[in-house]
């Protein structure tokens, strides 16, 4: 169980991050957690730098010097002519037919244009548009702080202002991803689309510019693009065919070759991927045509002796007739040539095929050399295991042969290199190449090999997927997506568990970048490996559980977040006993969940219990127990016991920097904790110099971007409307309202708290129509995701009366509250104080009730 070390550390944080969501100076400051970026004036956004007017050039690979100028070009120049209005375009067919190699040469034709910047973005999915907008942010010399959705919209805004532009959106063959056929489908099936924006919201539109898609999927025409604005590409002409094969060749086709050349094509459907896939392999090996075009066709002949729902299931997958041949000629004669560039393509079949880093290539090829499962389990060998001679000089450099193989690749149109100006070499594999290689695996006599290779795959992205820390972040992006994919693919190699630990590791990650969307389907995933493979009382098995757990408190879901805590619990006690830390963390999170849900008294019996609990286990100075301190704290000052509260941080607090010292992110967290509780005693000054120097420890330790940072510049903010500087509480709150809609949704708790506290602004400055706008809003999503009697909606009640009427609401809130929390619980007290506050001035009664709130 090695892995659950780290996993251990991530619950911590993750326990802590989110109890202080709800503890502490959520009782007066509302919960204001969200996501977002601070600089040093508490601004969200970076000015852009004054250079940025210089055209830019982001093209991710070589112009094709030798591309065929196919009748696609003069179709695609009539649709987008030199205009100073947008415009946009698609490129739409099967895959093979070369829309990637159209849409680049347009985009090197383009760049003839001096003032013209052209950016390339692969758009496969989130992760990959995503990872090319960061590439992007950083050449145009936006905030390297910039994250999520804000640095999606950053980019965006920063190419609508260029005075000319072109953005190639590549591979959006999952046009879902872009808001096409989601809303409907996804509403019929239960969800809610509206929590999370769809990627066209950041594509630019601005004038001056041009937008050019490629994508498998028709619809694209008349969703993304207008219906007259989309080209098929589909196969060449004859003419168009025979001029890329002698040009990848690098000979002219003589006369008496003509027969057999027209009969080829034919047989690789006129398709540019398979031509160039059977020109590179005559013109590396001297094949000439007819010999070739035999060796197709008995190819085709055994092919069509498959079983009609192997052939049927075959061509579902895309993988077009002549690319799956041409690919099984070449990769006969690479076997042959080099067996470690036949293992690496393999390997490769198992992970991402697109921004492939060399050190991956180069770790598959080193785990070719460490036996399989497959191999200590029986003396049988695959003849696709076997790696160079043995009896090569084993101190030659190993490099050197993995450059020889991945040049090989390329040579036979496997491989492609990026040229982004990455700091590290990178690849991208055809989409259809890696379909041909995972089908020709999945053939009932290859079953070992998808085994071994599938294992390989998962091997390397295991070792070179690090352990989460923040000078990591960059690393663990790179691979990523090649993580999630090998360890989905473990299932063939029956390589759950360890794909469970890489799970495990990319959690966490998310988790420290406050990724809750992403992290959820990877905690499913653990935890399904785990529970099929190690079944449901195995301590991992109970900790996935947890995992998840915990991804569901943080994304609001308090009621499943609740459900799986206790289910945890009861396993923990059962499997591991009562004093395990395990258990007792959970009992932790359980109390995290109360406080989240406003259930305080039961939150601060089970904070006591812990407390208790890890004073025994683990001694007075162990973080675990100071940090219990802190949860204790926390429910103090949420219950209005302030003086405690205070004398419990200062406990804490000087137990942290003893313990952990002064830059931990416990410590800063516990003097923002500190500084929340000096505010809720008016004690405004204090808290505000606190605030400050959080913030430039969370600053420098944790980042712009870490939730707790946020957290504070939230809390800041709130102090400063505390002091009636409502113009610059204003400013950062707006702020925080556009982060969380961007990252949790209209819907998430944090938004309509944001939403609340804004409208408690405009209600402070006299603008009652905003204010009773936004409470109205607050009010009805409280109703709809809280219900009628949670403290939060009764305090949306509350928020809500500012009119004549205002009275009777403030009454019936206040018996709600009364007989749901308790006349003496602080909200019921505020209730009582605004009633025995209001009289005939209704705006200087509307003050008074702020100031209370």
């Amino acid at each position: 169980m090695s892995e659950r070390i780290p996993s251990t550390n991530a619950m911590a944080r993750a326990g802590q991050h989110v109890e202080q969501c709800f503890g502490n100076a959520e009782a007066s400051h509302g919960g204001l957690l969200f996501q977002g970026h601070l600089n040093g004036s508490l601004h969200i956004h970076h000015e852009t730098r004054a250079k940025q007017h210089a055209a830019q050039r982001i093209i991710p690979f070589p112009r094709n010097e030798d591309v065929v100028d196919r009748y696609v070009f003069a179709a695609l120049d009539r649709l987008l002519p030199p205009s100073p209005d947008y415009q946009s375009a698609a490129l739409w067919g099967l895959g093979g037919s070369g829309k990637t190699q159209i849409a680049l040469e347009y985009a090197y034709r383009r760049s003839r244009d001096p003032a013209c910047s052209v950016f390339w973005v692969h758009a496969d999915n989130e992760t990959t548009f995503t990872q090319d907008y960061k590439v992007i942010a950083k050449r145009l010399g936006l905030a390297d702080g910039l994250d999520g959705p804000e640095l999606l919209m950053a980019v965006r805004e920063r190419i609508e202002a260029s005075p000319c532009w072109l953005l190639i959106l590549d591979n959006a063959d999952n046009i879902a991803v872009f808001g096409v056929g989601r809303t409907q489908s996804s509403r019929d099936q239960g969800q809610d689309t509206e929590e999370k924006q769809s990627l066209y919201d950041f594509v630019p539109r601005g004038p001056a510019g041009t937008v050019l898609w490629t994508s498998r999927d028709k619809r694209i025409s008349g969703s993304l693009v207008g219906g007259r604005r989309a080209i098929n590409v589909a196969s060449m002409t004859e003419g168009e065919a025979k001029i890329l094969l002698e040009t990848v060749m690098c000979r002219e086709i003589a006369e008496e070759e003509s027969h057999n050349t027209m009969a080829l094509l034919a047989e690789l459907d006129l398709l540019p991927l398979a031509v160039s896939q059977a020109a590179a392999y005559m013109g590396r090996t001297a094949t000439p045509i007819g010999e070739y075009l035999s060796k197709l066709k008995r190819r085709i002949k055994r092919w069509q002796l498959l079983s009609e729902t192997e052939f049927d299931r075959h061509r579902r997958a895309d993988v077009s007739n002549s690319v799956m041949q041409t690919w099984g000629i070449s990769i006969e004669h690479i076997r042959q040539e080099n067996q470690m560039a036949y293992n690496i393509l393999h390997s490769l079949a198992f992970v991402d095929n697109q921004n492939i880093p060399l050190e991956l290539v180069a770790k598959a090829a080193e785990m070719m050399a460490r036996p399989t499962r497959y191999e200590k389990t029986t003396s049988a060998k695959s003849v696709c295991i076997k790696d160079q001679d043995e009896h090569q000089d084993e101190h030659q450099d190993d490099d050197d042969k993995v450059l020889a193989a991945v040049v090989l690749l390329q040579h036979f149109s496997f491989l492609r290199p990026r040229t982004s100006g990455e700091r590290y070499g990178a690849y991208e594999m055809h989409k259809l190449v890696q379909e041909a290689t995972q089908y020709s695996l999945s053939q009932e006599d290859r079953r070992t090999d998808q085994w071994h290779f599938s294992e390989v795959a998962l091997r390397a992205a295991t070792s070179l997927f690090p352990e989460t820390r923040r000078e990591l972040w960059e690393e663990c992006e790179r691979y990523l997506r090649h993580a999630q994919l090998a360890a989905g693919w473990a299932g063939l190699c029956r390589g759950g568990v360890e794909a469970a630990a890489l799970l495990t590791r990319v959690s966490d990650y998310l988790y420290d970048r406050g990724r809750w969307g992403e992290r959820e389907p990877v905690d499913l995933r653990a935890y399904e490996y785990r529970r099929e493979l190690l079944g449901d009382k195995h301590p991992d098995t109970i900790w996935s559980m947890a995992h998840l757990a915990a991804t569901y408190l943080a994304q609001g879901r308090y009621e499943e977040a609740e459900k799986n805590y206790m289910e945890v619990l009861a396993l923990q006690r059962d499997v591991l006993g009562d004093k395990h830390p395990d258990t007792i963390w959970s009992m932790a999170h359980l109390a995290i969940t109360y406080h989240a849900q406003r259930r305080h008294e039961e939150a601060e019996k089970n904070y006591m219990e812990v407390l208790a609990l890890r004073r025994d286990v683990l001694g007075d100075k162990h973080p675990d127990t100071i940090r219990s301190m802190a949860h204790l704290a926390a429910t103090y000052h949420t219950l209005g016991r302030y003086k405690e509260a205070e004398k419990n941080y200062m406990e804490v607090l000087a137990l942290q920097r003893n313990v952990l010292g002064n830059k931990h992110p416990d410590t800063i967290r516990t003097m923002a904790d500190l500084a929340a509780t000096y505010h809720n005693q008016g004690r405004y000054k204090e808290a505000e110099k606190n605030y400050m120097e959080v913030l430039a420890l969370q600053r420098d330790v944790l980042g712009d971007k870490h939730p707790d940072t946020i957290r504070s510049m939230a809390y800041l903010a709130a102090t400063y409307h505390a002091q009636g500087r409502y113009k610059e509480a204003e400013k950062i709150k707006v702020e925080v309202l556009v982060l969380r809609r961007n990252v949790l949704g209209d819907k998430h708790p944090h938004t309509i708290w944001s939403m609340a506290h804004l409208a408690i602004t405009y209600l402070a400055q006299g603008r009652y129509e905003e204010a009773e706008k936004n409470y109205m809003e607050v009010l009805a999503l409280q109703r709809d995701v809280l219900g009628d009697k949670h403290p939060n909606t009764l305090q949306a009640i509350h928020n809500r009366a500012r009119r004549p009427e205002a009275l009777a609401i403030i009454q019936d809130c206040f018996q709600l509250q009364r007989k749901v929390l308790g006349q003496a619980h602080p909200s019921a007290q505020r209730s009582l104080r605004a009633l025995n506050l209001w009289g005939p001035d209704k705006k200087k009664s509307s003050r008074l009730i702020t100031s209370e709130l």
